[in-house]
């Protein structure tokens, strides 16, 4: 007769896993991007740090890159605004929620290395494609249709969106040296221009 296999603490097995262990690695890797950098910040050090055994991690994420993602880049999900009918002021709440999103030093740190990440991988990397598409977008389009009703002809609501987060990154991350900036308001003013149809002189 076989032996009885033994019980694990994996989710697997039908017993849930301590949300403590979930918010204790997440602060550890905000912890040592901050303090050590990208390239140190990994699942044995993480482990270390949090308490944990690197299996507790492996059985929440598939990957370093994940358990990064998702500790860096929570708030994304988030990122959503009631349309209010004020087109510059709903601009400015997500200029706002993308910037406090960049701008944490943990993010400042995790930001080149996964670019450079996923252009090694993209298909297996898409966090930015995945996560800004599929929650940002469709409060972003629901909230220009509200805001800017006369938006003009051939501005891609999609493409405002990027537009919007590539300012911001720029204003985070290349302003230090690049001797000019796009600050919050700026940024607000270009896109309102670029949507509303009136903003264009004949």
């Amino acid at each position: 007769m076989q032996p009885a296999a033994p019980t694990s603490a994996d989710a697997t097995q039908g017993r849930p896993r301590d949300p403590r262990v979930d918010e204790g690695v997440r602060r550890a890797v905000l912890e040592l991007l901050g303090e050590k950098g990208f390239a140190e910040t990994t699942i044995a050090a993480v482990a270390r740090r949090a308490g944990v055994g690197p299996p507790a991690i492996y059985r929440r994420w598939s990957s370093r890159i994940a358990m990064i993602e998702d500790a860096v880049f929570p708030g994304f999900d988030q990122v959503t605004v009631q349309a209010t009918g004020d087109l510059r002021g709903d601009l400015r709440r997500y200029v706002d929620a993308f910037v406090a999103t960049f701008n944490q030093p943990a993010a400042r740190a995790a930001l080149p290395g996964l670019l450079s990440v996923y252009q090694s991988d993209p298909a297996n990397h898409a966090m930015v494609g995945e996560r800004v598409g599929g929650s940002v977008r469709p409060g972003f389009r629901a909230m220009l249709a509200a805001a800017a009703p006369g938006a003009a002809a051939g501005v891609a609501t999609d493409d405002v969106l990027d537009l919007l987060v590539g300012a911001v990154l720029f204003h985070v991350f290349i302003r230090s040296f690049a001797g000019r900036d796009m600050c919050s308001d700026y940024i607000v003013d270009l896109i309102a221009r670029a949507v509303t149809a009136d903003a264009h002189p004949e």
